[in-house]
């Protein structure tokens, strides 16, 4: 078959969605597939095919909501000639989706969108753009959810719009499939008697770094233990010292790294360790599989990648309820969930005290952490690989006998 993926950014760019679509088109290629990728322009994309995938770049910026500027009749165009079996969009609120709206009937092939999320749908600025959403979602041949109950999956199955799938996020087989040990923790100054704490994110104000690094200076444990948290960490220590506005204004708010790096120095505990990191990608993994415990306590998410590559690495997690994490619980048995708070925006936060003692609990208790484990582990490969993912979409446009 011949399939165009869509979405805003791509590689190099690093998130959630750039993850997601790069590892669905890569195991369609490995299928034998063409796969073409819509997205934006970058000045450091360098080569117009990445892993056997053609991307086909575009100026073009903004969403329907905010005004959207540049070639925007050139991604029509490109859309309706093109011959491709299916096309698969990722994501509402940006403009590859929103730029496809008007030319929706003029398109002759299949197409397939995963909304993720809906993170606006509560904000003022969109209230008109979700007016007219179920119009748009009626003229998609197949609709695909990561969660069963969430904001986007809710809005369409209240208005009983056809064809809604559920295909979970998950993580890669090519990189999880064979632990890494490596030499992290001799990097990062660990030892490998220390109980280590991970968290994964940026920026670290959502990502709830904050509350997290608040939880362990009040941790009391018996033992030594390290707390890593990883993201841009390393950017904010160059811009440290020739403080730039942007960074400045930040930091004021309270939303830089460099307020969560400041809040370390409370840490007056010899057997506890805050490091603050921001890894490669194998030394990343490598410290997946060298963890006794993830900490997620971001505020806002939708099916979060991170908490998929926890349970590929035998990683148990503790989480806030966030997006459908309450959900991947329930599904993979491989992390726990602390109660949390949300706002009206539907932004949710960590309580550190209430944090700090489901920590101390789990911490405490190496046959629930083992059975955590190997319960994640097993629920990953049997169900949340990225070649498990991309047969169930390739499912769904397959032609059926006769």
């Amino acid at each position: 078959m011949n399939i165009l993926l869509c979405c805003e950014h791509f590689h190099p760019s690093v998130g959630g969605v750039q993850k997601m679509m790069y590892e669905i088109g890569l195991r369609f290629v490995m299928k034998g597939h063409k796969v073409s990728v819509a997205t934006s322009w970058r000045a450091d994309r360098t080569e117009d095919s990445i892993d056997g995938m053609n991307v086909n770049s575009f100026k073009v910026s903004g969403n329907l909501a905010s005004g959207m500027t540049g070639e925007i009749g050139e991604y029509q165009d490109f859309l309706i000639r093109g011959q491709f079996d299916f096309l698969l969009v990722m994501a509402a609120q940006q403009w590859t989706f929103d730029a496809m709206l008007p030319v929706l009937d003029q398109i002759p092939y299949k197409k397939l969108h995963i909304p993720c999320g809906y993170s606006g749908f509560y904000l003022g600025k969109y209230k008109n753009y979700y007016r007219d959403m179920e119009t748009h979602l009626r003229k998609f041949d197949q609709l695909i959810y990561n969660s069963t109950d969430y904001r986007d999956i809710n809005f369409a199955q209240d208005r009983n719009i056809p064809n809604i799938n559920v295909i979970p996020a998950g993580a890669s087989e090519l990189e999880f499939m064979n632990q890494g040990k490596g030499k992290i923790l001799e990097k990062l100054g660990i030892r490998t008697d220390d109980f280590i704490y991970l968290s994964v994110g940026a920026p670290a104000y959502n990502k709830g770094h904050k509350e997290i690094l608040q939880a362990y200076l009040v941790l009391d444990l018996p033992f030594a233990s390290a707390l890593v948290l990883n993201g841009n960490y390393e950017t904010t220590r160059e811009v440290t010292q020739g403080n730039t506005v942007k960074e400045t204004a930040r930091r004021i708010l309270g939303r830089s790294p460099y307020n969560v790096m400041r809040l370390a120095r409370k840490n007056k505990d010899p057997k506890k360790k805050v490091i603050f990191a921001d890894l490669d990608r194998d030394e990343l993994i490598s410290l997946f599989f060298n963890a006794d415990l993830f900490l997620f306590a971001s505020h806002v998410e939708y099916s979060p990648l991170v908490i998929f590559e926890c349970l590929a690495a035998g990683l148990p997690f503790l989480s806030i309820p966030v997006g459908n994490v309450e959900e991947i619980v329930k599904w993979s048995g491989g992390g726990v969930l602390c109660a949390g708070k949300k706002s009206n925006e539907g932004f949710s936060s960590a309580d550190p005290l209430a944090f700090s003692k489901e920590m101390r609990t789990l911490s405490l208790d190496k046959e629930k952490l083992e059975k955590l484990s190997a319960s994640g582990r097993q629920a990953w490969l049997d169900n949340f690989t990225w070649a498990v993912i991309a047969n169930r979409i390739e499912e769904l446009v397959r032609p059926g006998p006769g």
